[in-house]
């Protein structure tokens, strides 16, 4: 499966650095966040980092053409962020029920080849995956933080992930500069 849309559910530390990676190599971009209110915050984080890559790519000495290629749209419309996307990175609070709930409000509005993956820290993908109604492509993908140097994501599928959805993910994250760390 060739990935391109990529949406990702929330727009805190993680999610906004995921969102602007993705955009920078070459991906498009949804950020879907819960309110006007998340969307306010979630700019000046990303007009940050955008500062930080640009810094960055001066001090390698990086051919100034290689500034971002994607596009990142900022979006609280179920339908517009999740109604023809690829990949969805979900990086909202780590808790259980609001996950639940998250995954719940999508699962119909998704186009049937997507691909679902949490970037959650402390929970198992395995805990979440009833909740997606797509078991055989869930998964985790986990960021450290500054991506753009600690550029590792761990890759963790499920008893019931698909061989094609992790390799998928495995080739993404490639895609976006990181070393997939296959965790089996």
């Amino acid at each position: 499966m060739e990935i391109k849309n990529i949406t990702v559910a929330g727009g805190g530390v993680l999610g906004s650095q995921i969102a602007l990676q993705s955009a920078y190599k070459g991906f498009s971009v949804t950020m879907w966040l819960r309110s006007e209110g998340s969307i306010e915050r979630a700019k000046p984080k990303l007009e940050r980092l955008r500062t930080i890559y640009k810094q960055t790519l001066e001090a390698m000495k990086t051919d100034p053409a290689a500034y971002c290629r994607g596009l990142i749209t900022l979006t609280t419309d179920l339908q517009e962020a999740f109604g023809d996307t690829d990949l969805v990175i979900e990086a909202i609070a780590e808790i259980i029920d609001e996950k639940d709930a998250f995954y719940s409000s999508i699962r119909d509005i998704l186009p049937q080849q997507t691909i679902l993956c949490t970037n959650s820290s402390t929970l198992l993908p395995s805990a979440m995956m009833g909740f997606t109604g797509r078991e055989d492509r869930f998964l985790a993908l986990h960021f450290a933080n500054n991506i753009w140097k600690n550029n590792t994501a761990e890759v963790m599928g499920t008893p019931k992930t698909s061989e094609e959805s992790y390799e998928a993910v495995v080739e993404f994250a490639r895609a976006i500069g990181m070393i997939a760390l296959e965790l089996k």
